[in-house]
């Protein structure tokens, strides 16, 4: 009898974090496919090369301008709205390609509300302090972006060739155009 409730309360138990994980899941492949999209509006996105660093899913506090104020008048005319959402926060590391040879390393915060399917600013969430000390852990972790190796690699041998293999093609085609001193025949040997 215990047997049987241990078990069954096991199989319970592994199906409702198997739940949570996979729904999880759901929404983290939701957001990687959301900023693939995004990114395929920024110049040079080597297509597919976005991986999350570090992300959080939770429900957040969103804080949205509806109608900015208008400086022309006195009274303000902002309106503010609030409402609860599910949110994807996350540090996406993805690259940029250059003339097909050059990568460059690139790392970006997004903020996307999974409910809405919308990308938001850290603006949005003034109150919510788990999503603001992800940012700041992201700011002191000093991220390298940059020039990958491999493109720094190709970039150094292109510098030396031009500089060390030209001249030498150059010595090389030059020297066979320059005719070999003469000998005059009337000269005393």
């Amino acid at each position: 009898m215990k047997k049987g409730l241990l078990l069954t309360l096991l199989i319970s138990c592994f199906a409702f974090f198997t739940f949570l994980s996979t729904a999880s899941a759901a929404g983290e492949s939701d957001f990687i496919k959301a900023v693939n999209e995004k990114l395929k509006e920024v110049n040079y996105y080597a297509n597919g090369s976005a991986e999350i660093v570090n992300s959080i899913s939770k429900e957040a506090e969103i804080t949205k301008v509806v109608t900015a104020d208008d400086p022309g008048t006195k009274e303000n005319e902002e309106k503010i709205d609030t409402y609860q959402a599910n949110v994807v926060v996350g540090h996406v590391a993805y690259k940029l390609k250059r003339d097909s040879i050059f990568y460059i390393q690139k790392h970006e915060f997004f903020y996307y509300d999974v409910d809405n399917q919308e990308f938001l600013t850290l603006g949005n969430f003034p109150e919510d302090e788990e999503i603001n000390a992800l940012f700041t852990d992201y700011m002191d972790a000093g991220h390298k972006a940059g020039i990958t190796l491999t493109s720094n690699l190709l970039f150094t041998l292109f510098v030396l060739l031009a500089v060390l293999g030209v001249p030498m093609l150059i010595m090389m085609f030059h020297n066979k155009a320059i005719p070999v001193p003469m000998v005059r025949n009337n000269s005393v040997m």
